[in-house]
């Protein structure tokens, strides 16, 4: 990597000390010739001389196609603290998940038209996402190897804050998505599933100017309608009145067999003390100023915010500061840095702790309901607990901006991104059976990229004729160490204490503890150049780039590969003779992009681990005291000669402006991702799981629709605006590896043909009264089994797709989608003279859920004797969450398990629609009337009002990635903020 900086900086040095001999009049006014020169530059450029280090594209000749814009001005007065909650029901084409409102949790997801790989796991989450570009920086985020340590995948280790929670609204200048070929082609093989960019407020030049920006409410939780004992036995009495034996009333549960305990049948009043009135807050304020040689910018901002249940709360105090120095006229440099710290107050959940400690205690009596019983618990467990969840970002970056002749001009810029990731943890114990547990991670990751791009525009008799060439190098290096220790001396020492006496036989060894270490590193270096040429003429823009990318994360018989794409648009306004069309304009851009994978594992081809096991997280590292390797059989097969992934996409759309009034644009699209790594099955005598192969193809397709309308101020005061949005989208797996025509991965099935995010479910239709409902076969009278089991009466009546009278796998089907098929969004802001008053609608239509909250409810036989955590009740299971007469009365002690998740019985509509938020504001600038004060504005906002939906479940947004509700995620509260804006 050496080579590369030197290479950098020697190609920096060529292109500073050409500029220098070629250099204009450095006095502070240029000369008429000087500034004939850069007023006709400053028409190809899409910003000013000032803030062009901070754009994502010099040249407005390059065309903008199928981007989309959010106005932050308005979302800034929400307490919205993560890009996904901005994003949400804002941009054509983007669906965000967001499974739980635990404020700042990793848990949250978004897509930029549509999901390009299944997900099994959760490290293919991560795969799906869009790349996230702030100031022209490509953000880094935690490795995915992370979430290799845990059998379960309800969290990764370490804080589980999300990163993208670090930016505050009121220091954002703009967002925007760009999502085809023509966009995201400069931004690499990461862009490949669409780019956000967001672009911070800058410095500007100008007299002295303060901003100051709070509000302050409260999360208000919503109510519920909670349970007993008593209801729990009633509901249970119907199953054991038809169905019980002996065997199943002698293991009745003991909580429920006495009804003179009050802990469980007394009154249900917990929620007092799990659901809260939450205050939520945020200040920020900025400071600029400056010349128009040298200016500045500076922000900070604090945030508390919360959900209103179970104790969780999230906290950011965050600054920036940028500047601009312009020595001479034809040299600038720009300088911008963001600080930030996060820190997460943690749910108390069950599920989370035992996923974390790897260990489950006996899971036969619940926490009770009753309200002195819950505080006691909460009491141990915040006298006793220790939770710390940190992340700390720096981001910055440096550039120079060079004008060496007319029309040609060089940025040189070095950036770095770097975040820490840090979590301490104990739980004593009193909260697990004896046995106490610590825990200690810190990671981070550091992104370290040098970019230079030289760009030379030429005036044609024609038109205009850009070039544009940049090489950038970036380095990421991504480490953690995370230490798991048990069984420590007391609940007072929460820390995993090591002998220090390095005489002693026993130095650095732990004193009291069972440790166990974990540790991974990884390096990245990424090299890449590119080439893009763009004419322009009489409304034709037509613009084509190639680029080369180099990766050490592929083999090294693949490391390098070639990109390209072309786009083009034409604007047929001004050859229309109609005054009211403003814009009409035809583009589409077509792109072949190679595509990056989430970590080096694939790059090292056949590999050894340290383990002598098939369990991945065994640990074993030695066999009779000798250290060995032995190959990752449980991790699969990795071969050689794997090629680059890579997606062929194009699209064509149209906008229309009529009026200056009434706005459309509409994108069609078509993106196949393909060559994509899939783990398939192979010969078990290989002692491998499976081997991973190249060869899945996905494809993508779908249309975006915004329509906006604007009103214009009238005689009386009053104007509205309106924006509305909605995005189409479907997928299809077009090949398998190996030439598979389908293949199964745990609960999923892949079709050749079908959508990759449908339920693989058995179709229900009813049940069997009685033994002598159950079909018999003619000819050797065999009754319909399960598995091989017979069926009897009191069991489901399942499909038998394949006529065989055995219901297994081959007869569940495809059916339903977990990701949505149409998603938007509809806004409206109203004014009246100083009032204003807005709001959105956010949508998700034609999408499926699997009510598991449900199904667990009814499948209480498997649940209690379930030794792993799906037998785990949280306190939250004392809510009624739906109908429980909803559904049929099956025998849940039968070995069919007839209520379990996987069958149409669960899957539910999940669309709906969400007054998202509200606000009112009234401009009180010109009551005070103070010359010094350039703004004084009051508002009243509303978030999460209102949801309508057919879905019986708690909330249709409170699902998983895998199309789950489980019931573990946190209920959306109610939030009521006041806020003001003041400018001087």
């Amino acid at each position: 990597m050496r080579q590369f900086y030197m290479i950098n900086l020697a190609f920096f040095m060529l292109l500073f000390e050409s500029s220098a001999v070629k250099a204009g009049d450095p006095g502070l006014t240029p000369g008429p010739k000087i500034a004939k020169e850069r007023a006709g530059r400053a028409r190809m450029k899409s910003k000013s001389n000032v803030d062009s280090l901070t754009a994502k594209s010099k040249f407005s000749t390059i065309p903008v196609l199928g981007s989309d814009t959010i106005s932050v001005v308005e979302l800034s007065k929400y307490p919205l603290v993560t890009l996904e909650q901005i994003l949400k029901g804002n941009i054509s084409g983007v669906y965000v998940q967001e499974p739980s409102a635990e404020p700042g949790t990793v848990q949250q997801n978004m897509l930029v038209h549509g999901i390009t790989r299944p997900v099994f796991t959760a490290r293919n989450f991560k795969e799906n996402r869009p790349l996230i570009v702030v100031n022209g920086i490509q953000i880094i985020d935690e490795t995915s190897l992370i979430y290799n340590i845990q059998n379960e995948e309800t969290q990764p280790i370490g804080a589980a804050t999300n990163i993208l929670s670090l930016f505050d609204l009121d220091n954002i200048a703009s967002i925007e998505v760009l999502k085809d070929a023509g966009q995201i082609a400069k931004y690499g093989p990461r862009a490949v599933n669409g780019v956000v960019y967001v672009t911070t407020k800058t410095a500007q030049a100008g007299d002295k100017k303060i901003s100051i920006n709070g509000y302050s409410g409260f999360a208000v939780p919503n109510n519920i309608t909670t349970v007993n004992a008593e209801f729990e036995r009633d509901f249970r009495q119907t199953f054991y009145d038809k169905y019980a034996g002996a065997e199943q009333i002698a293991a009745y549960p003991s909580y429920l067999s006495d009804s003179s305990n009050t802990n469980y049948y007394g009154p249900s009043n917990w929620v007092d003390q799990y659901y809260k009135l939450t205050p939520l807050y945020s200040i920020n304020g900025a400071l600029m100023g400056g010349t128009n040689r040298s200016n500045f910018r500076f922000f900070a901002n604090h945030t508390q915010n919360a959900s209103g249940a179970d104790d969780t709360k999230f906290n950011r105090t965050y600054g920036g500061f940028s500047i601009n120095m312009l020595p001479t006229t034809w040299f600038k440099v720009s300088g911008n840095i963001q600080i930030g710290r996060l820190a997460r107050d943690r749910n108390r959940s069950l599920t989370e702790r035992y996923t974390e400690t790897k260990y489950t205690p006996d899971l036969s009596t619940p926490l009770a309901p009753n309200k002195s019983l819950y505080n006691l618990y909460l009491r141990n467990f915040d006298k006793l607990t220790l939770d710390n969840n940190y992340n700390t970002s720096v981001l910055a970056s440096l550039g120079l901006d060079i004008n060496i002749m007319p029309g040609l001009d060089v940025t040189s810029r070095i950036a770095l991104d770097y975040n820490e990731n840090r979590r301490d943890v104990f739980w004593p114990s009193t909260l697990m059976e004896g046995n106490n547990y610590t825990s200690n991670y810190l990671g981070y990751n550091e992104r370290l990229s040098f970019d230079n791009n030289i760009s030379y525009v030429k005036e044609l008799n024609t038109g205009k004729l850009l070039f544009e060439a940049g090489l950038q190098i970036q380095a990421d290096r991504q480490k953690y160490n995370y230490l798991q220790a048990y069984r420590g001396p007391n609940d007072y020492i929460k820390i995993n204490k090591v002998e220090g006496d390095k005489n002693k036989a026993n130095y650095l060894v732990s004193i009291g503890f069972i440790p166990y270490i974990y540790g991974d590193k990884t390096i990245h270096h990424l090299i890449n150049t590119y080439f893009r040429t763009t004419y322009e003429w009489n409304g034709l823009k037509l613009s084509g780039l190639i680029r080369r990318d180099g990766s050490s994360w592929q083999q090294l018989s693949e490391r390098w590969y070639t990109s390209y794409a072309v786009n083009g648009e034409y604007d047929l306004s001004s050859k229309i003779e109609n005054d009211k069309i403003d814009i009409l304009k035809f583009r589409g851009s077509y792109g072949h992009i190679g595509n990056l994978p989430n970590s080096d594992t694939e790059a090292a081809g056949p590999q050894y681990s340290s383990q002598l096991s098939w369990d991945k997280n065994t640990g074993i590292m030695s066999y009779n005291g000798v250290g060995t390797v032995s190959r990752p059989y449980s991790y699969g097969w990795v071969g050689y000669d794997v090629p680059w992934s890579f997606t062929d996409m194009y699209n064509i759309g149209v906008s229309l402006s009529m009026a200056k009034q009434f706005g459309l644009h509409v994108d069609f699209y078509n993106k196949t991702t393909k060559n994509m790594l899939l783990p398939v099955p192979t010969v078990a005598e290989s002692g491998y799981k499976f081997e991973y192969a190249s060869g899945m193809d996905v494809q993508n397709r779908g249309v975006d629709v915004s329509l906006n309308y604007t009103m214009p101020r009238s005689t009386g005061g009053f104007c509205w605006n309106s924006a509305f949005n909605i995005a189409y989208n479907t997928n299809e797996l077009k090949k398998l590896p190996n030439q598979l025509d389908a293949i199964v991965v745990g609960k999923n099935k892949l079709q050749v043909g079908e959508r990759i995010d449908q339920y693989w479910l058995l179709q229900n239709r009813g049940s069997y009264q009685s033994d002598a409902e159950v079909p018999v076969r003619d000819g050797d009278n065999r009754v319909m089994t399960y598995n091989g089991t017979d069926m009897k009466g009191g069991d489901p009546r399942w499909v038998d797709q394949d006529g065989n009278f055995d219901i297994n796998n081959e007869d569940r089907i495809l059916m339903g989608n977990i990701i949505p098929k149409w998603t938007g969004g509809f806004t409206n802001q109203f004014a009246y003279k100083n009032f204003d008053l807005s709001f959105l609608l956010y949508f998700n239509l034609g999408r499926e859920i699997i009510n598991q909250q449900a199904s667990k409810k009814y499948d209480f036989a498997n649940v209690a004797e379930s030794k792993n955590l799906y037998g785990v009740r949280e306190i939250t299971s004392w809510e009624k969450s739906f109908d429980e007469t909803a559904y049929p009365i099956y025998n849940p002690w039968s070995s069919v398990v007839p209520y379990q998740a996987e069958q149409d019985l669960f899957m539910e509509d999940g669309s709906f629609v969400k007054l998202k938020n509200l606000s009112v504001g009234y401009d009180l600038t010109k009551v005070v009337n103070n010359k010094k004060l350039n703004r004084l504005y009051v508002y009243v906002t509303g978030s999460n009002l209102l949801t309508i939906t057919k879905y019986s479940g708690r909330d249709p947004e409170l699902v998983n990635f895998y199309g789950y509700d489980t019931g573990t995620g946190i209920r959306y509260p109610k939030m009521y903020t006041l806020g003001v804006k003041l400018d001087f």
